[in-house]
Parts: structure tokens; sequence; C-alpha cells
């Protein structure tokens, strides 16, 4: 095969229009080959068959085959350790440029590195900045530092857009791939695992996953969602957002995170539309976190603020993770933000707050696993992100909730569901109650209450009956609550005076 051609690694860039890669790999002559790979270093982490997220990546990229095809390409899939795969490609197909978007979270970091160390400089590798409007790279202190607290953040990057940078990158690339068969035959020569890319069902499981249907998320609406978005939702989002009983909010997470929408078009069309303001600075709290995972990788394992760092006793109460898991704590909102997530693969943002603060409050559980069980089930999920939120309502990140602003799951549920209807989508053993009786279900005792525990002694025969099959509450919030605002402060007075 000759050296003539340019491989372009997508990853989260998962679309053909907008693109900075594809954009950047068309400047020069030679022919491109669009190139993905199923990296089993990260799968490992996914070890569920019936993920939803591989399945919705397999829908992706047969898309984008077909796409390509009808463009005289194909979209190249590997499955394989991402760090072996792609340096075995360009070896094979004699490739002279590797052009992808940079990523600036450690695992991907440390990917990128040994990709381009292996290369050892036999092919360039051009890097773009795509996922994000302006890297994070660029939105520091006058000083060079990096800035800890969103607010600054946000006015510097304000600061910082200007037309060019929500400028669309123009992809003019009709009969300008490579030939898919040739690409494929050199890759399968070289020992690659080459997966059918027109086929989802074989592509999955060729890795050991199952296909499943899933008309919740689409591949091929994304530009109907964000038109929706914007014309009906996007001026009464910043009152409207926080409720969770209506359709309030873009939904557009999992198709941000996996790029088959890119945030420039986003901006755009906020920016046209007017009003947009507060989505907008949605979109920057997930730059700023990209930020901080960037500038202060130590957060991918550890507190943000260092004197918690392994000061803090977690409970190891494994009844109440599992309760927590299955959606049965007795707390009607907080059990349906979990059953919701379970059903699915998403959750409302105002219910990830109150799920996250329930559960390293109230249940005084390490953020870590609540992280993970996230990581497990979110569409949208982006480790920076998600790790930022959860340490946000610990209190122990950066620009977090201060240690006693502690959500109160029955305000919340009031305020923010006063009907209902969000708890009685999805518990439906409670349907038969009024809203008022459903608020108050936390206030009835545990059975099983036991001197020493979180539970209060409080009588619960005047409370409402609801479906027996529906738990009792398995911690009394306002307990739950002064403890864990004691540990905060007492371990805020021993490191204060150290």
């Amino acid at each position: 095969m000759k050296h003539n051609h340019s491989i372009v690694w997508l990853r989260r860039d998962l679309r053909l229009h907008d693109h900075a890669a594809l954009s950047a790999a068309l400047s020069a002559p030679e022919a491109l080959q669009c190139v993905f790979v199923f990296d089993s270093d990260i799968l490992a982490q996914f070890a569920n068959p019936h993920d939803r997220r591989v399945n919705f990546l397999a829908r992706i990229l047969a898309h984008l085959h077909a796409q390509l095809q009808a463009r005289g390409g194909g979209m190249l899939v590997l499955h394989g350790r991402a760090t072996e795969a792609i340096p075995k490609l360009v070896a094979a197909t004699h490739a002279v440029r590797l052009v992808l978007a940079e990523d600036y979270e450690p695992g991907p970091i440390a990917r990128d590195a040994a990709v381009e160390k292996a290369l050892r400089g036999g092919c360039s590798v051009v890097t773009v900045t795509d996922h994000v409007m302006i890297s994070p790279r660029e939105v520091v202190k006058d000083d060079g530092s990096a800035f800890k607290v969103f607010t600054p953040y946000y006015k510097k990057w304000l600061s910082k857009l200007t037309p060019l940078s929500s400028a669309e990158f123009e992809v003019e690339d009709a009969g300008r791939y490579a030939s898919y068969e040739a690409m494929c035959t050199a890759a399968r020569a070289a020992g690659l695992n080459v997966l059918d890319a027109a086929n989802p069902a074989a592509m999955l499981e060729a890795m050991g996953y199952v296909h499943r249907e899933d008309d919740l998320w689409r591949v091929d609406d994304v530009h109907q969602r964000l038109a929706h978005f914007v014309e009906e939702k996007i001026r009464p989002y910043p009152s409207a957002r926080n409720f969770m009983d209506g359709d309030t909010t873009s939904k557009l997470s999992p198709y941000l995170r996996f790029g088959l929408v890119s945030v420039r078009e986003c901006v755009r069309a906020a920016e046209a539309k007017g009003g947009g303001e507060k989505w907008i600075n949605e979109l920057c709290w997930r730059e700023f976190y990209m930020a901080i995972m960037l500038h202060f990788p130590e957060v991918a394992e550890h507190e943000f603020v260092e004197k918690y760092r392994g000061k803090l006793t977690w409970s190891s109460n494994d009844a109440h993770l599992q309760a927590f898991r299955e959606g049965r704590t007795g707390y009607p909102i907080v059990d349906a933000a979990v059953r919701e997530l379970l059903q699915t693969g998403w959750m409302h943002n105002r219910a990830r707050m109150i799920v996250a603060s329930f559960f390293s409050k109230d249940l005084f559980l390490d953020w870590r696993k609540g992280e993970q069980f996230f990581a497990e089930h979110l569409m949208d999920y982006e480790f920076s992100s998600n790790n930022g939120g959860w340490q946000w309502a610990t209190s122990t990140g950066t620009d977090a909730a201060p240690y006693f602003r502690i959500f109160n799951p029955q305000l919340q549920s009031e305020k923010f569901d006063a009907e209902a209807v969000y708890i009685k989508r999805y518990v439906p053993e409670l349907r038969n109650l009024s809203a008022k009786e459903i608020h108050a279900l936390h206030s009835r005792s545990h059975p099983e209450q036991r001197e020493g525990s979180l539970f209060d002694e409080r009588d619960s025969s005047a409370a409402p009956q609801n479906d027996s099959s529906y738990p009792h509450p398995i911690v009394d919030h306002k307990t739950a609550k002064d403890f864990a605002v004691q540990v905060f402060r007492d371990l805020g007075h021993v490191m204060g005076g150290a």
C-alpha cells in the first residue's frame, strides 16, 4: 500500500460534519481513512453485556459507515487495545499522518502519548481541538495558573469566545477517501480484529455484547432534537430546567458526549435563537470540569480539597448501597431518579444532585462508589463531569456545595415534582397515593430500628399506607444530616488546628 493517505482516529467526534479532525486531514492532499477502536482497556470497565452505550456506539458506527460508503469510503472499526491497534494500523497501511482530537482526562492523555511514542516519528501526528469550545489549556488565569472556581473560569471563557470559536469546520470530502476494502485487508493482514461496520449486532456479538433495540436514543435525529430544544425550550430553560415532572431539558448530553453534535453547533443555535445564555453557561460547566481534570488529575481518585483526602471514614453498609442501587431507599424522589437511570440510561440533572447528596450525606457512602454507579449506567457518562458533579455534592470538590448544605429529599420533591408526576412515572407502586402522601413518606420510621442507628424513633402508625412492596426509609434524613455535618465540622476543626 502506497504512502498516500491519512488516518483520522475518531473517538468523541462521531459525525462527518463540523469536524475539526476531518477538516484538518482534508487540508492535506492525501486520501483519508476514518477509524474507530473499541478499546478493550475501556470496555473492561463496562462488563455488562447489555450496556446501552456500547449498543449506541455500534449503531452510530453503522450509521457513519453507510454515510462514508455513499462518499466512496467506509468506517474501519477495530476491537483491541488502542495503544497497540493504532500503531499497527499505521505501520500496516503506511499512513503518513494520524489526525485526532485532543482529550483532557488522565487515561486518554496517557493512551494518546503511548500511541505517539509507539509511532516513533514514522507518522506525523496532528492534534486538534474539537469537543470543547476552547481548549482548557487556554482558559487560565493571567499568571498562567488554573482556575479552581467556575465563575471566574466562565468569565475568562466568555472573553475568549469569538465568531471563530463557534465557526463550522467545513468537510468537503467527496472523493477523498482511501479504498475501504484495501484498508480492511491490510488491517487483517497485520493481525488486527476488524469488525463488520455495517452490522451493529455482529459488532456487538464479536465483542461479547448483546444487541438491543433502543428507541429512546436514536442515532439519526440529533439535529431534530437540537432544533426542537432551541425553538421550544431554550428561552424558558433558566426557570424550567429544574422541574422533573416535565420535558424541560435538551437531553442532548449523550449526543455531545459521543460527538454526534458538536458543541459549536449548540452554541451557534443558541445564539441565533437568543435567550440561551443559561444553557451556554451549562455547556461551559462541562468544559470547566474537563479543565479541572486536566490541571488537577489527582481528582480522578482523590478529593479535590486536600484536607479531606484519606480523612473521611465512609460507611461500609452494603445493605444501604444495594438498596440505593435498586432504587429502594424509601425516599420516593431518590428512588424515582435511580429507576429512571436504570430504565432509560439518563437522569434529570436536578435529580443527579439530589441523588448524589443523599448518597454521600444521608447514607454517608463513599462518593467514588456513587460515581461508579453512574459510570455503569449513564448514557452521557463523561468522567470529568461525573467526577466533578459527585465531588460538588459531597462538598469535597472544586467550587463545591458547603458541607452543611444538604438536599432535603422531601423539600426537593415538593418543589420540583409538586404533583409527584415524575415519582409516579418511575415508582408505580405509589401511584394510588396523593402527591402530599408521597412527599411525606420519608417521615415513616423503619420497622427494624435499633439503638445507635440513623433511624429515629417516631411512630409510623399514622403514616399513609402505600403498596406493601415499597420499602420504609432506610435512614432518617434529619439524623443522617446532623451526623454528616458533624463529621465535616469536626474534621474542619481538627485540620484547622493542625
